[in-house]
């Protein structure tokens, strides 16, 4: 990553980055991709799509008259209608997010929090909604059904307040079934995490769809994490539980480590494929923008 006194600063440079970004998308949600999310529904809209039988009850301005004098049935005209598109961008801010075995300001939260930050500024500029939203052992106090880019700077503010945040344990079942409860409406969620929930990602990601909710997975990774320098006996204490252990680190633990951590992320983009969910890993040492970008270029996210 670029180096920035502040990650969070959102400062000018910060903006044209996000400008870029919102160029492309919005070529591609007023494109195919766009029109991809319509639904057939009664009504009058400018695309015809289908016929039905008619029922009692139906309102007659809808049958197609034209058919009736060939076929003496009554039948209705079916049209195309555009659902709103809804983006909820639901960050991980637990302490595993916040844990980082390098210097410097970055952890894979701060990468997170600029990820959320572009897709809101997307979602703000394009889309009809956003939801922002933090989570750890359960829902965060968000910011729910924000419009228009006038909302960006407040956005902004709620995104360095997060990071001072106290991180709790990862529960995405607990977590994302919450957002469901709370979220009635269909649309885009986008869930950034490192998955540290061998336990919950799975039910927590198939609440989502249960809810026809269409679900994106941008799973984070920091190179420290995947390729730790250590050797040695050496106490680990988890970042979240508290627990420690004394273990001696040598070349074999570290090969069965790497083995361990990249079986992880091999399951949870196995599970999203099966599942027919977004997936992406999120390494922080890609900037930001060029994450987004590529997401974008190839269908992901609004597909």
């Amino acid at each position: 990553m670029s180096a920035l006194a502040d990650p969070l600063a959102f400062d000018a440079e910060f903006l044209r980055r996000l400008e870029v970004l919102n160029v492309v998308a919005r070529k591609i949600l007023q494109g195919s991709l766009r029109a991809d999310r319509k639904s057939i529904r009664k009504g009058i809209s400018a695309e015809f799509a289908d016929h039905r039988a008619y029922v009692p009850g139906d309102d007659i301005r809808h049958v197609d008259w034209h058919l009736f004098g060939r076929l003496e049935e009554l039948f209705l005209k079916l049209y195309r209608e555009e659902e709103n598109l809804h983006l909820s961008v639901l960050v991980d801010d637990s302490a595993s997010m916040r844990f980082s075995p390098g210097e410097g300001p970055t952890t894979k939260l701060v990468y997170a929090l600029q990820v959320a930050a572009a897709l809101s500024y997307i979602g703000l500029s394009n889309m009809d909604a956003v939801n922002l939203i933090p989570f750890s052992s359960r829902l965060g106090e968000g910011r729910w059904r924000l419009k228009g880019r006038a909302q960006i700077h407040s956005l902004f503010d709620t995104l360095r307040e997060w990071r001072e945040r106290a991180g709790g344990e990862t529960d995405l079942a607990a977590a994302l079934t919450e957002f469901v409860k709370r979220e009635r409406r269909r649309g885009v969620v986008v869930v950034l995490s490192d998955c540290f929930d061998l336990d919950g990602f799975r039910g927590g990601l198939k609440s989502l769809r249960y809810a026809k909710h269409e679900v994106y997975v941008l799973q984070l990774s920091d190179p420290l994490e995947r390729e730790p320098p250590v050797r040695g006996d050496l106490r680990l204490v988890d970042a979240e539980t508290g627990q420690a252990r004394e273990v001696n680190v040598t070349d074999e633990l570290r090969a069965r480590y790497r083995e361990a951590y990249e079986a992880l992320f091999t399951s949870v983009e196995r599970f999203c494929i099966q599942n027919e969910y977004g997936y992406s890993r999120a390494p922080t040492e890609v900037e930001f923008d060029e994450l987004v970008l590529t997401i974008l270029r190839r269908g992901g996210l609004v597909s």
